[in-house]
């Protein structure tokens, strides 16, 4: 069988959960069959995803509250999604506790360090100095600048090469880097763009979004490719 991926996705305000098909479609394509995660409140039923999951994809979205990494709003920060910041704290944390293979994307990553007692930049164009639109106005499945692969990192050695094409679609990045984390790439202002854990089994991070490049693009696609054989490997062997 092949390996199952939860992935967590927009829960507004309303209640709706929806997952933009490039996720779905990366994932099928890597080789791994996605699930689409719906709001829930019972912990319970979370560590039962946990156990149901071979891996997991913590997607795009809304800004995390700032109150979830010990700061006020600032006016520049975005919209909110209270009830996924809930389910997706929880969520994460037992999945990490359960050394499940963690793949964040864009909101994700910000997730991952927030969870793990980083900070974030509630709103680039106003906290830092860059000529980088990282909130891109090209299409969506186009890549809009390069990112710098750091050497010796786990993403070095997927994709072997010291610059990989990215887009852009965020107003918020990582500011104070949590302990646990390690930086893997970054832009060419500065902003941290993918990061790993060295003491999980898999937890890989990217602030821009491979799916969207995922077919035109070999480094991004070997992103996908990689994290669902992680899945494959950490899944228990059922004939």
């Amino acid at each position: 069988m092949k390996p199952i991926i939860g992935i967590v996705t927009d829960i507004d305000n309303n209640l709706v959960t929806a997952v933009p098909d490039a996720y779905n479609k990366a994932i099928e394509q890597a080789g791994g069959t996605p699930i689409v995660l719906p709001y829930v409140r019972d912990e319970q039923t979370l560590a039962e995803f946990v156990a149901l999951c071979d891996g997991f994809l913590f997607s795009g979205g809304a800004d995390i509250d700032p109150r979830r990494y010990g700061e006020e709003a600032k006016e520049t920060c975005g919209g909110i999604e209270p009830y996924r910041d809930a389910m997706e704290f929880l969520l994460f944390q037992k999945a990490l506790n359960a050394s499940k293979p963690i793949l964040a994307i864009c909101r994700g990553i910000q997730l991952v360090n927030a969870v793990l007692g980083g900070t974030l930049y509630q709103d680039i164009p106003s906290e830092v100095h860059t000529e980088i639109a990282h909130r891109q106005t090209e299409p969506k499945f186009s890549p809009s600048h390069e990112v710098n692969v750091l050497a010796d990192t786990p993403l070095h050695g997927l994709v072997n090469t010291d610059r990989i094409r990215a887009n852009s679609f965020h107003h918020q990045a990582i500011k104070t880097l949590a302990n646990r984390l390690k930086v893997m790439a970054t832009a060419d202002d500065g902003i941290i763009e993918a990061v790993w854990a060295p003491d999980h089994g898999y937890l890989r991070a990217y602030q821009w979004h491979p799916e969207r490049l995922f077919e035109i693009d070999e480094s991004n696609r070997l992103i996908f490719e990689n994290f669902i054989e992680a899945c494959r490997k950490h899944k228990p062997y059922n004939g």
